[in-house]
């Protein structure tokens, strides 16, 4: 409670009790006054009242005794009158009555002074008529008496009660003495109390006031606060002092961290100056790196310290060690990105440790060996440039005074690193060019004397610009020459890419005819020929294959010496490739006998990025060669890390106990058709392309392929892969058009797109073929006799054209055509441009063609597909894909 509220309770309280006690005190004068009045007006006047009949009552009744002795009339008027009042009185005395039982009491009298006067004028009467006069008088004195004894009784009434009135008047004059006299003291006791609380708090709250505010001088850091008890006018200074404490104390913090900075500043420059004059006399980096390392461990309470300076190596940085200080443990270089250091340098931001871990740095000396709190490490730069990295490990924390000093050091030595540098670079031009002073002042003396010689030269070069400008006019027809051969080559180049193409077509038209009816033969479904004939058949089949894929590798081979294979990198699963390759070979090594094990270290990645075609063509040929080379004992793959701390190559080093390769001979088996056994009488047939194909494109997807091998005893070829290969490694040109590889003509495999039939056809509708009609276009006649044989097999109607316009002839004359299998290269009307026509007529818009070719360029299916083709494949053609092919769009 404030003080000024307690003053207004107080004063408040004092005011409140006098006015209390002015109020009973005029409420007891009130009272007395009115009792004094009732005294005075109505107890004494009624008591006079009574008096007055009493007398009239006896002197009317002494009249009438006496009148009897005297017999006057004078005394009769005189009792008339006496009555009259008396009865006048009565009349008054009732009307001051106050009281049911006081005019009961007066009424009474009434009453008797009634009968009292009936009496008298009986006695009147009589008298008048002189008889019985005795009995009369007796009757008139009784009722006189009863009168008197009555007013007596009422006399004595009122004067009880007068009695009684005085007597409380004078008790409530004393209880309003008494209640005055106590009020009085209640307020000066609480007066003197409220007085003396008030007081004794305010002094006492004072006093602790200033035994704060004495005890502020004695010079500690913090000043003392007041505890706020309540929220007075002392609470509100008490706030005020603790307000003004606060100021003081945030004023004196920033003017006491105010002069540390300056402090600290100072300390700093005065450090940087000796620093500065320390490196005034150092010309040289290594001599600077020790003396700043040896001056600033101590400066910023550091324990070991390094300083590396950046190198430029082939346009690459990485830092080498300058100088160090307690640590015979610092790595000599470290590249850009290698550990924190590398990252800094790669960043160009420090990079600041708390709480190292126990395992990660060790600070040792003669007595002990502990591991640091903090480590910082500092890039020194200049405009920009990163020159050197420091690193610096501590037992404490860094302070911003020392990160400040550091950062300060770090840029007064990058200057200073500069500096030395471009003096070294002044000295070692300053060192070139005393040594071109000496060289051209012996050339000097030499040019004199061939200044005679000149003269003589002259003349001679004189004869022999005549003969240069006849050999510049040589040089220009031999380069206009050079330039038509270049020509020539890049024309050779075009006309053997053409040649590949349409010996692909020609070669590829009659395997097709060739491979069909192969094919329909080994199925012998008529039954009628040998297991003799039908091995025949096999075989031809199996040599057609074999034909198709020398053809393939020898366009793999063309497209890889051109540089036109394209690339399509994307994720590969490592641990896929290994299955793939498992569940490939895994069959052909058991029914050879042999051992085929795969085993991929724990510490190989599980994703690559690089081109997947090639990598399974490259670990097929890889893994197929070792099992054909094998004829007892084991092939295994091994998929590792050949540096185990760097993670950016893996290998495939697939190892077999074969025949092996001499020493002279291990580079030539890369060469195409060339094998470790080049005689007529060798064991094992084969091309001898596969390698090369390999190793081209192991080249192209930025991998390469060893050899180790023991003739004898068996090989180990590694095929080493990048993990990420950059579509810029790619040499091809994604639009160029080359001959298709194995994948894109006759080895699709079983999943392949030509396959998507739906399962209620594949299973339940068998049959669906059969009864349809397909117009065949195709100007080669085996293969319409081939695939004619085969479609008509299934129940097939074919209708043959040689070419598209005879094509666009059957089907005006023929309108019951279900779908068109239409070969691209055809005379007079080629492929492409049947199909056009054909879409270009409304009711052909939705009829299926599917497109057929043996040239297979890159983007034929492409091609076909813009032209309106429903589908595409490729010569020679898979029974099974063309029927499945037919099966899919006739049952669309």
């Amino acid at each position: 409670m404030k003080f000024a509220t307690r003053l207004y309770v107080g004063f408040g309280i004092l005011i409140i009790m006098m006015t209390i006690l002015l109020l009973v005190n005029i409420n007891i004068q009130s009272k007395q006054s009115e009792d004094v009045k009732e005294l005075v007006k109505e107890r004494y006047q009624k008591i006079k009242l009574l008096n007055e009949i009493r007398e009239d009552a006896f002197y009317v009744h002494a009249d009438i005794e006496g009148e009897y002795v005297s017999a006057t009339d004078n005394n009769l008027k005189s009792i008339h009158e006496i009555m009259f009042d008396l009865q006048q009185n009565m009349d008054t005395l009732l009307e001051f009555s106050s009281g049911e039982q006081e005019k009961q009491d007066f009424i009474k009298l009434k009453l008797q002074i009634e009968s009292f006067k009936e009496t008298i004028d009986k006695i009147d009467e009589k008298k008048i008529e002189l008889e019985n006069i005795e009995g009369s008088l007796r009757m008139a004195r009784q009722g006189r008496d009863e009168i008197l004894s009555n007013i007596t009784i009422l006399i004595e009434n009122q004067e009880t009660v007068m009695d009684n009135t005085i007597e409380e008047t004078e008790q409530r004059l004393n209880a309003a003495v008494n209640t005055g006299i106590i009020s009085i003291a209640l307020g000066i006791i609480i007066g003197i109390a409220l007085s003396f609380w008030s007081i004794k708090t305010i002094t006492t709250r004072l006093r602790k006031l200033k035994e704060v505010m004495k005890s502020v001088g004695n010079g500690s850091e913090q000043l003392p606060r007041i505890i706020v008890a309540k929220d007075d006018e002392i609470g509100e200074i008490a706030n005020a002092y603790n307000e003004m404490a606060g100021e003081l104390e945030s004023h004196e913090r920033k003017e006491r961290i105010y002069k540390e900075s300056i402090e600290n500043q100072n300390a700093i420059k005065t450090q940087l100056a000796e620093l500065s004059m320390l490196s005034q006399e150092i010309h040289d980096l290594k001599s600077l790196g020790q003396e700043y390392i040896q001056a600033i461990i101590p400066a910023v309470n550091a324990c070991s310290g390094v300083i590396y300076l950046k190198i430029e190596k082939e346009k690459r940085p990485y830092l080498k060690k300058l100088a160090s200080y307690a640590n015979d443990k610092a790595k000599e270089e470290i590249e850009i990105g290698e550990g924190l250091l590398g990252q800094c340098l790669q960043d160009g931001r420090p990079i600041r440790l708390f709480d190292i871990p126990k395992d990660f740095i060790r600070i040792s000396s003669g007595l002990m060996e502990t591991k640091p709190r903090s480590m910082l490490i500092l890039p020194i730069k200049l405009d920009g440039e990163i020159l050197a990295v420091i690193e610096l490990a501590s037992l404490y924390d860094f302070t911003n005074t020392h990160e400040s000093f550091l950062q300060q050091t770090s840029d007064q030595l990058g200057s200073i690193i500069n500096r030395i540098q471009k003096q070294m670079q002044v000295r070692q031009l300053l060192d070139e060019t005393k040594t071109l002073n000496d060289e051209l002042q012996n050339q000097s003396e030499e040019l004199q004397l061939q200044q005679e010689e000149l003269k003589t030269m002259n003349e001679e070069l004189e004869s022999q610009y005549r003969q240069s400008e006849k050999r510049t006019s040589d040089l220009q027809q031999a380069k206009a020459a050079l330039e038509e051969k270049t020509k020539q080559v890049l024309l050779s180049s075009q006309y053997k890419s053409e040649f590949l193409a349409n010996m692909s077509h020609e070669l590829r038209t009659p395997l097709n005819s060739l491979l069909i009816l192969a094919q329909i033969l080994v199925e012998n479904k008529e039954g009628n020929l040998t297991d003799k004939q039908t091995e025949y058949a096999n075989t031809i089949y199996s040599s057609g294959k074999d034909l198709l894929e020398l053809i393939n590798d020898i366009l793999d081979l063309s497209k890889i010496e051109s540089g036109k294979l394209d690339f399509n990198i994307g994720e590969i699963d490592i641990r896929g490739v290994v299955t793939f390759v498992n569940n490939q070979f895994s069959a052909l090594a058991e029914k050879k006998g042999i051992d085929f094990k795969v085993r991929i270290e724990e510490d190989v990645p599980a994703i690559l990025y690089s081109d997947e075609q090639k990598i399974y063509q490259v670990m097929k040929n890889l893994v197929s060669n070792a099992i054909k080379f094998t004829e007892i004992g084991s092939v295994k793959l091994r998929v590792f890390k050949p540096i185990p701390e760097k993670n950016d190559v893996i290998a495939f080093a697939v190892s077999d106990t074969g025949i092996g390769i001499s020493d002279e001979k291990q580079d030539l088996i890369f060469e195409a058709f060339q094998q470790a056994d080049g005689t007529t009488s060798r064991r094992f047939g084969g091309t001898g392309l596969g390698l090369s194909i390999s190793k081209g494109m192991a080249d192209l997807v930025g991998g390469s392929i060893s050899v180790e091998s023991v003739e004898g005893q068996g090989s180990t070829f590694t095929f080493y892969l990048p993990l990420n290969l950059n579509e810029s490694v790619a040499t091809s040109s994604a639009n160029q058009e080359v001959a298709a590889t194995v994948e894109e003509s006759s080895s699709a495999s079983p999943d392949s797109e030509f396959l998507l039939v739906p399962e209620d056809v594949s299973k339940g509708q068998e049959d669906i073929l059969s009864g349809k009609s397909v117009l065949l276009v195709d100007d080669d006649m085996r293969n319409v006799f081939a695939l004619t044989t085969v479609l008509e097999e299934v129940g097939i109607k074919v209708l043959f054209a040689e070419n598209g316009r005879e094509a666009l002839m059957t089907l005006e004359e023929t309108s019951e055509i279900d779908l068109i299998l239409m070969d691209i290269m055809m005379p007079e009307m080629d492929g492409y441009e049947a199909i056009k026509r054909i879409r270009a007529i409304n009711k052909y818009e939705q009829l299926p063609i599917i497109a057929l070719t043996a040239k297979a360029m890159k983007d034929d299916r492409e091609k076909c597909l813009k032209a309106g083709a429903s589908d595409y494949i490729s010569k020679p053609v898979n029974l099974e894909q063309l029927l499945s092919l037919l099966k899919v769009w006739l049952y669309k």
